[in-house]
């Protein structure tokens, strides 16, 4: 009798620790929401492949929305309270419009809910965490390798990308000050503002083509937007004579640098970051300690170091789809 006693107050201690055990990991398990601005730009398809691979790591649960556009802050805003509704545990913020999107951002974090800006962060000190890459070291880049593409002197054209987005505004500012500083004989004869868009760009730089006809260089803020200035110098019959930089090396600017069609693209581990944010997100819900900012460094790609750049940390696999 008294082993039976014994085997039943073992098996009962057995029981209560793998409750204890799944009790913890169930605990543990937390859900992520995710509101990004457009799943159809390669930054952000590759942003959020990041993320849910570090998910499956941890154990986390994504939400993952889209608002559709740089333009649509309405939407994102409806997104987050969305998010807020369905109370996940904590959110992994890229805004649309840092400003637009604050009020909301900060409603979210006042019902209890963490959010981790990432690369075009909300505009709030309220944020638990900040992920980014060093977006002003972008621009610089881009602006060095450009100037010295050109010889140091001559005529460019930004594309300097959406308004009211850290990310472009922070390059937009390297790429000026540099050429200010190490550049001065080169003149920026236009600055576009507009989504992270091929078409937009194409068109854009259509018109820039007409417009002025001894245009040297072109920054463009995104890849995708330098596909879109590729395609009208092509068009114009006038890329030879053109030299173009970009940022964040997609598949289309690889390809484009293989063609000797960019000069360079200035990078962000855009995986890298993703992933980041996540951890920052999973550790911010479970109250534990996180990083108040995460800073990535830029590096620069030109058709010399292409092959010897580690894209697990950039970029997404091809076959991946958000």
């Amino acid at each position: 009798m008294r082993k039976t006693t014994m085997t039943l107050l073992g098996g009962l201690s057995l029981l209560a620790s793998i409750a204890t055990v799944v009790s913890t990991a169930v605990a543990q398990e937390k859900t992520i929401g995710v509101a990004v601005p457009n799943l159809a730009s390669s930054f952000w398809i590759s942003a959020v492949y990041g993320i849910e691979d570090e998910a499956k790591k941890s154990g986390a649960k994504v939400l993952k929305l889209n608002a559709g556009g740089d333009a649509n802050s309405s939407q994102q805003i409806a997104q987050i309270q969305d998010l807020m509704q369905r109370k996940v545990d904590a959110i992994i913020v890229g805004a649309t419009n840092g400003d637009a999107i604050k009020a909301v951002v900060e409603q979210a974090i006042e019902r209890g809910i963490p959010v981790v800006g990432i690369s075009s962060p909300p505009n709030t000190p309220k944020l638990v965490s900040t992920v980014s890459a060093d977006h002003y070291d972008m621009g610089k880049l881009q602006a060095q390798c450009l100037s010295k593409a050109l010889g140091n002197k001559g005529n460019v054209a930004m594309m300097a990308g959406p308004t009211g987005q850290a990310w472009s505004d922070q390059r937009a500012k390297g790429f000026k000050d540099t050429l200010s500083k190490e550049a001065p004989d080169m003149k920026i004869v236009a600055e576009s503002r507009l989504a992270d868009n091929r078409n937009a760009a194409l068109t854009t730089a259509e018109d820039w083509t007409q417009r002025f006809p001894d245009l040297n260089g072109v920054y463009a803020a995104t890849d995708d937007m330098a596909a879109g200035v590729v395609s009208a110098l092509k068009s114009a019959g006038k890329l030879k004579g053109v030299k173009v930089s970009a940022s964040n090396l997609s598949p289309t600017a690889q390809q484009l640098l293989k063609d000797s069609e960019l000069v360079c693209t200035s990078i962000q581990q855009v995986v890298a970051q993703g992933r980041a944010a996540l951890k920052q997100a999973v550790a911010a819900a479970n109250k534990q300690p996180v990083e108040k900012e995460v800073v990535l460094p830029a590096l620069l790609v030109t058709s010399d170091n292409l092959s010897s750049v580690d894209l697990s940390n950039v970029v997404a696999p091809s076959d991946y789809r958000p």
